[in-house]
């Protein structure tokens, strides 16, 4: 209740600030967890992972991993930190984040702002000391590009290196609508250079380590059954764990209001609900249940999540759905999913 309060008075603040007002609340001021009777008929294996629930907290909440150690108490089975870039960059020109509250909708071009690859693994080392890996919550790293980088590829290989022993899964990002020329990264002749190079290195990776990493790949929901039929085929050749679908959409059109009153960016939220479902449905039919597919785009309920699940997602990710509705939405989902499970008798092992 006193989350939903502070979340509340928060949100009445513009977005931006809000957001690092939280942020600096999870890593100061972390929250007492609050156990959810849910049994085991929940439970989930995710990326060779058991976990008692299929609820995550999608990447952009925390890039920096500055507030896992509050996140951690919010009864997520899996927490995806990033996008992080091999160096800190401050992103693009501000105002970069609006809400549409009649909507439910967040609007976002903030370009991968972030503080680095190395205070990322700082921070996480620091909570691998009493979070080890394979542990819930999973820490997944999501990794990308600088936007003035000359060679996107070796961004990548460089995020990689470094968190490869301390991820629980690393996310390839290669939808945001926000750094120029990244989405040009899904088209099939540059995705697989940067698939064919990453599997190369996971494989050293491995041997070094001895440990096995598994990779997802975030998808965008701005596609043709063409490409995404490309997407899905190189995955499974390069023996990817699963797909994250989706990021956000750049098409207005999802949204009631006028586009000319609309400002640029990548749109989250309820409108994305219907765009990131139908590739979602996509995905799973061209799958053949090589990849695992985590559900991401406009999840506000239980309902919603469940939508999502029984077509073919192992597990979702929620976002604008905690910035619109506060902590408590999570309690939310996951009492719904359960007395929805128990009327369906539904079963999410994958």
């Amino acid at each position: 209740m006193i989350k939903s309060i502070i979340f509340f008075f928060i949100k009445l603040l513009p977005p931006e600030l809000s957001h690092l007002i939280v942020i600096y609340l999870m890593k100061f001021y972390p929250f007492r967890k609050k156990k959810i009777d849910i049994g085991n008929s929940l439970r989930i294996n995710l990326l060779g992972y058991e976990l008692s629930h299929p609820l995550g907290l999608a990447a952009g909440f925390d890039k920096n991993a500055e507030a896992l150690k509050g996140l951690m108490k919010l009864n997520f089975s899996f927490i995806e930190v990033g996008t992080v870039t091999p160096l800190a960059q401050k992103g693009n020109r501000k105002p970069r984040v609006h809400r549409i509250n009649s909507e439910k909708a967040i609007i976002n071009s903030l370009g991968f702002p972030n503080k680095g690859i190395n205070s990322l693994v700082e921070k996480l080392s620091k909570i691998r000391k009493n979070h080890p890996r394979k542990t819930e919550p999973l820490i997944g790293v999501n990794i990308g590009c600088n936007k003035k980088s000359k060679n996107k590829i070796n961004d990548y290989i460089l995020c990689l290196k470094k968190v490869y022993s301390l991820a629980d899964y690393v996310a390839i990002n290669i939808s945001s609508p926000n750094t120029p020329g990244l989405r040009s990264l899904q088209k099939k002749q540059k995705l697989e250079a940067l698939l064919k190079e990453i599997s190369s290195e996971r494989t050293v990776l491995e041997k070094k380590f001895k440990v096995f990493l598994p990779m997802v790949i975030k998808i965008s929901p701005d596609m043709d059954l063409l490409l995404l039929k490309s997407i899905v085929e190189l995955c499974i050749k390069y023996k990817l764990n699963g797909i994250i679908a989706t990021n956000t959409t750049t098409n207005k059109k999802v949204l009631l209001k006028k586009s000319e009153n609309v400002p640029d960016g990548g749109i989250s939220g309820k409108p994305l609900f219907n765009n990131s479902k139908e590739i979602l449905k996509k995905i799973n039919n061209l799958n053949k249940n090589s990849l695992q597919i985590i559900g991401l785009g406009g999840i506000d309920s239980g309902k919603t999540a469940y939508e999502k699940l029984i077509l073919g997602a192992t597990a979702v990710q929620i976002y604008s759905g905690l910035i619109f509705k506060g902590p408590e939405i999570i309690e939310e989902i996951l009492s719904d999913l359960f007395k929805i499970n128990k009327v369906n008798n539904t079963n999410y092992e994958s």
